[in-house]
């Protein structure tokens, strides 16, 4: 069960990963070259009618097998090591991330996506998501 859990966990992320990465770094060249106009109509399709329903989906997937995995290693766990510290320091930032996705989506829902907040969101979103990324690998490396 734990395999197919890392499996989900590594899928899921490269998801959520790449719609952040297409949201922070893809969208703003698209209304840079083509004005804000297209952008909206862009926008629209990607995020409002595709984004809004696959996003949730996968985060919770995400953060499911997340839990669940966290479960096992906590079993056994020696909080002194490397490993454990980083595991601590990942889970806070992707409990972060989840704190932020949910502000955003709740913000997109009730109309609010053009507040600054909601642009800070997914920078901060972006950072902190490949941050767990890294942090993921240096886990078994230090």
């Amino acid at each position: 069960m734990y395999e197919i859990a890392k499996i989900i966990h590594l899928v899921s992320a490269v998801i959520f990963g790449g719609v952040v990465f297409t949201e922070v770094v893809l969208l703003p060249a698209i209304k840079k070259e083509y004005g804000e106009e297209k952008f909206k109509e862009i926008e629209k399709v990607m995020i409002r009618k595709r984004g809004i329903k696959i996003v949730p989906i996968f985060v919770l997937f995400l953060y499911a097998s997340g839990f669940y995995m966290f479960h096992i290693y906590m079993k056994e766990i020696d909080l002194s090591t490397n490993f454990a510290k980083l595991l601590i320091l990942k889970i806070s930032l992707a409990l972060t991330v989840l704190l932020l996705v949910i502000t955003a989506i709740s913000l997109f829902i009730k109309g609010k996506s053009e507040s600054k907040f909601f642009d800070y969101a997914h920078y901060g979103v972006f950072v902190l998501v490949f941050s767990v990324i890294i942090l993921a690998k240096l886990m078994f490396i230090l």
